[in-house]
C-alpha cells in the first residue's frame, strides 16, 4: 500500500474513532472553515464529506491531485458525478442497503419531532413565550390518540416511524408499490393507493426514496384532495413535492399545516433560501415549520456514517 499524502475532511465535526481509521494512510487535515479547506484542497488525494461542500465543476478543478471521495450520505447531488467520472476521481458513499443505516434511527425521530411541533404546535407557543405572553388556548394542538397516519414510502424509515406511531395507538396506512400487502399487514400496516392516503389520513408523512419516478410525486391536486385538518410532513427530499402545490394548500387552507425538513435544490450555503415562498410564508405564518436538513444530525448519526465511511476509503486506498 502506497501511504497517500493528504486526507482532506470535509466536515467541521469529525469523529476522533473515524480519523483514527484514517491517520495510518496519511496526514488528515481537519475543516476549519471552507477557505481553509479551499485552500488545502489543492494538494488532497483524498476528500471525506458530507452535505457542507458543493463539489461543482470549479471547486473540482482546484483538486488536481484529487482521486477520491468519500461521502457519508446516499445521495450524491452535491457532487459533480459527470466531472469526476472525466477526472477519473472515484467517488463512494453510503448505498441504500448498507448495514450501517439500519443503526440510524435519527430521520425517523426526527419525523416524529416534526409531527409532534406542528400538531402541539409547539414553536409558536415558544415564540410567544420570548414575547413575554403565557398564551394557552391560543396554542392548542391534536392529539395523535386516535389519529390516521399515512406513509409515503415504506423502507427503512417507514417502517421505524410506523412503529413509533402505533406507540401513540395511532392507525397506520401506507402507500408504497414496492412492498407488498403482506409485508405490511405483518407490521399491522395496511397498504393503500396514494390517493386513499391523502384523502384520509390525518397526518400525512413522506419517506419516499428520490427519483425520477418520485419528483414532483405529490402535486398540487394531491394537497387539495386532503383533509382540512390533515398535516404534511416531509423529512424525504424536496423535490419529490411540487413546492408550489404545497404552498397554495397552505394559502387556500386546503389542510392545516405543515412541517418540512428539506427544500428543492438545497445548497450547502442556503442560497435556495433566497426569495423562497415557502420561506416568505413561514416568516408570516405559525402553520409551516421548516428545519434545515437535520434528518441525520445527530452526534450518533455522524459518528456512525463516518467511520463507515472512512473503514471504505481505507479498503480502496489498501488497493493502491
Amino acid at each position: 500500500m502506497a501511504k497517500t499524502k493528504i486526507i482532506l475532511l470535509g466536515e467541521k465535526l469529525f469523529d476522533l474513532e473515524a480519523k483514527e481509521i484514517l491517520a495510518p494512510y496519511g496526514e488528515v487535515i481537519d475543516f476549519e472553515n471552507e477557505n481553509n479547506f479551499k485552500q488545502h484542497l489543492p494538494l488532497a488525494d483524498v476528500v471525506i464529506t458530507a452535505l457542507s461542500i458543493n463539489f461543482d465543476k470549479s471547486l473540482l478543478a482546484r483538486a488536481q491531485r484529487l482521486r477520491l471521495i468519500g461521502s457519508r450520505t446516499t445521495q450524491l447531488r452535491y457532487i459533480d458525478l459527470d466531472e469526476c467520472k472525466r477526472r477519473n476521481i472515484q467517488v463512494i458513499n453510503i448505498k441504500g442497503g448498507s448495514p450501517v443505516l439500519e443503526m440510524i434511527p435519527s430521520t425517523a425521530e426526527e419525523a416524529m419531532g416534526l409531527i409532534f411541533a406542528v400538531t402541539r404546535k409547539f414553536v409558536p407557543a415558544f415564540d410567544s413565550i420570548k414575547q413575554g405572553k403565557w398564551e394557552r388556548l391560543e396554542h392548542c394542538g391534536t392529539e395523535l390518540y386516535g389519529k390516521t397516519v399515512g406513509l409515503i414510502g415504506f423502507g427503512r424509515l417507514g417502517k421505524k416511524v410506523a412503529h413509533y406511531c402505533q406507540a401513540f395507538s395511532t392507525k397506520v396506512i401506507a402507500y408504497d408499490p414496492f412492498v407488498d400487502n403482506q409485508q405490511m399487514r405483518d407490521l399491522k400496516v395496511r397498504k393503500v393507493s396514494l390517493d386513499y392516503l391523502l384523502e384520509n389520513a390525518d397526518i400525512v408523512s413522506v419517506h419516499a426514496t428520490f427519483d425520477e419516478s418520485t419528483y414532483h410525486l405529490l402535486q398540487e391536486r394531491h394537497f387539495r384532495i386532503m383533509k382540512k385538518n390533515a398535516y404534511f410532513i416531509n423529512t424525504a427530499r424536496g423535490e419529490i413535492t411540487d413546492e408550489r402545490g404545497l404552498l397554495k394548500a397552505l394559502v387556500e387552507g386546503w389542510i392545516a399545516g405543515a412541517a418540512v425538513d428539506t427544500l428543492a435544490n438545497e445548497s450547502p450555503d442556503g442560497r435556495h433560501l433566497e426569495d423562497n415562498p415557502l420561506i416568505e410564508y413561514a416568516n408570516q405564518h405559525d402553520n409551516l415549520f421548516i428545519v434545515p436538513h437535520l434528518g441525520g444530525t445527530t452526534k450518533e448519526a455522524i459518528k456512525n456514517t463516518q467511520v463507515y465511511i472512512s473503514k471504505l476509503v481505507t479498503k480502496e486506498l489498501e488497493r493502491v
